[in-house]
């Protein structure tokens, strides 16, 4: 459970971002397919409909699993099974390079991290690697979004984990239970309180609805402001040809909200691993002898926690406007008209950065 949901699905993201795309060779599921003879060259040629759609699919699944799913050793390592039984039925029908490119969700992930990366590997014409040097996020600069399945992608990764801290707010809490335009009062004839047994499914059901749909209001959103960019300089291009364009400037945004909500889970529960080398089963074992003292968590100050957090999201912010900028001298004719163009893309960068303290302040407010 630790190495899984701590070790690999968070600290994962940060080594991308640290060491770039270090998955591309390490991926277990890759590996697994690779044992097979013949088997990853595929039986058919991968639907160009179908595009980055399955990674996007995966992933809701694997969120609404993280936040709902309140799964337990043995049901998690079926559904890890499970999991690899769908990559490897992939790989056979479409092949390898086509399915770890598009479908499989974490390869799609951490691809998309490691182009914010200083580390970059690239592969000259003899088929060797190599490994070269960059600013962060410089990567991104000249990126263009290749479809609009995975600009939904890069929208889920900002939107769900917004959605996690909004859930834990008192705000999100009212919204259902306290039923405030007395709704599920007048069906039920008290208090939904008074229900809680019986509505808590339905609860569920509604956050789940929720987190599904919360990525296409930002893509809403996001499609507003660049209409608004677009009227305003009186550009040519269409809307969805300016948010394929403009769509990677999200990413550190959807970065650093990331590291900001659950760094200090990684610290307080990550660390557990030191002990568990020592206890793997929670059988008792002490091989190395830190077996209880190797999970003492890590807790930092509070006022250090919250100062760290808002430097995280305004860097996260100014490289993603930086980006825009960068964007937008390239798609308009000149710089007027570019600067122009990036008032509703800055207006759209502080509402992120203001929802997104705000909901970092709420459980700070006891």
């Amino acid at each position: 459970m630790t190495f899984f949901w701590i070790s690999f699905a968070l600290g994962a993201n940060y080594l991308s971002f640290v060491f770039g795309n270090w998955y591309h060779f390490l991926n277990p599921w890759k590996c697994i397919s690779a044992r097979f003879a013949n088997f990853n060259a595929g039986r058919h040629n991968y639907p160009s409909a179908l595009a980055y759609w399955p990674a996007v699919i995966l992933y809701m699944a694997f969120i609404c699993l993280e936040l709902f799913g309140n799964t337990q050793p043995f049901s998690l390592s079926l559904i890890l099974i499970g999991y690899t039984a769908i990559n490897l039925i992939a790989v056979y029908l479409v092949g390898a390079a086509a399915w770890f490119r598009y479908g499989e969700l974490f390869s799609v992930m951490f691809r998309l991290i490691a182009k914010m990366s200083p580390v970059d590997y690239q592969r000259d014409k003899t088929g060797n690697w190599h490994i070269s040097l960059r600013a962060p996020f410089s990567g991104l600069i000249h990126e263009r979004i290749e479809h609009r399945s995975l600009l939904v992608f890069i929208l889920f990764m900002l939107s769900s984990t917004a959605y996690d801290g909004l859930r834990e707010t008192r705000l999100w809490f009212n919204i259902f239970w306290q039923d405030p335009l007395q709704i599920l009062e007048a069906i039920l004839g008290k208090h939904p309180l008074h229900a809680y047994i019986t509505l808590r499914p339905w609860y569920i059901g509604f956050e789940t609805l929720c987190l599904l749909i919360s990525p296409f209001i930002y893509l809403g959103l996001f499609l507003f402001f660049l209409w608004l960019g677009k009227a305003l300089t009186r550009s040519t291009l269409s809307v969805t040809e300016l948010s394929l364009r403009f769509g990677y400037s999200l990413l550190p945004i959807a970065l650093v909200y990331h590291i900001t909500h659950y760094y200090t889970l990684v610290l307080s529960q990550g660390i557990k691993l030191r002990g568990l080398f020592s206890d793997p089963f929670g059988w008792g074992w002490n091989i190395f002898g830190n077996a209880i003292s190797g999970r003492l968590p890590i807790l930092p100050d509070m006022g250090f926690i919250w100062n760290s957090q808002v430097w995280l999201i305004l860097i996260g912010h100014v490289a993603s406007v930086y980006l825009a900028h960068a964007e937008a001298l390239r798609s308009f004719v000149n710089p007027r008209q570019a600067s122009v163009s990036q008032v509703p893309m800055l207006l759209l960068m502080v509402i992120f950065t203001g929802v997104g303290l705000w909901i970092l302040a709420q459980p700070l407010q006891g």
